[in-house]
């Protein structure tokens, strides 16, 4: 092992030095642990929260599968029958020609922009006359 000796220094300064030196290696060393533990402590909290973000993505997507009426103005009455209402004249167009069938009831507002309503009857009988909602449903929206 070879040690440097300062020829201008006294024995016991130059063995000080050494040891300073040693000191100070030995608190740069306990700091870098201690720096590498608070990173390690860190990336794990930062994982963590990463895998919480994960799981609660894919707990929004499961959500449920969005019917086909839903995007048009729509409640089922206490009759139990599906009316579905157009927002504005082309989705009114769309209920009529791709929606309106046979056995169901078309309602409208005899004015002008007012909403198209279809009540949709899947049992294919007579319906019975539909409740008061209908007509709200008609007067709010024209």
């Amino acid at each position: 092992m070879l040690v440097d000796v300062d020829l201008g220094l006294s024995a016991y300064a130059n063995a000080k030095r050494y040891y300073d030196h040693k000191r100070s290696a030995e608190k740069k060393e306990q700091k870098t642990i201690e720096a590498a533990g608070k990173a390690m402590k860190s990336a794990e909290k930062k994982t963590q929260q990463t895998l919480k973000e994960v799981q609660t993505v894919t707990t929004i997507q499961k959500a449920r599968k969005v019917y086909w009426f839903e995007k048009f103005l729509w409640f089922i009455s206490s009759e139990n029958y599906l009316v579905i209402a157009g927002r504005d004249q082309q989705q009114n167009e769309i209920i009529v020609k791709r929606y309106l069938r046979s056995g169901d009831i078309y309602v409208h507002a005899d004015l002008h922009g007012a909403t198209s309503c279809v009540i949709k009857n899947s049992s294919g009988s007579v319906c019975r006359p539909v409740s008061s909602r209908l007509s709200f449903l008609l007067l709010v929206f024209s």
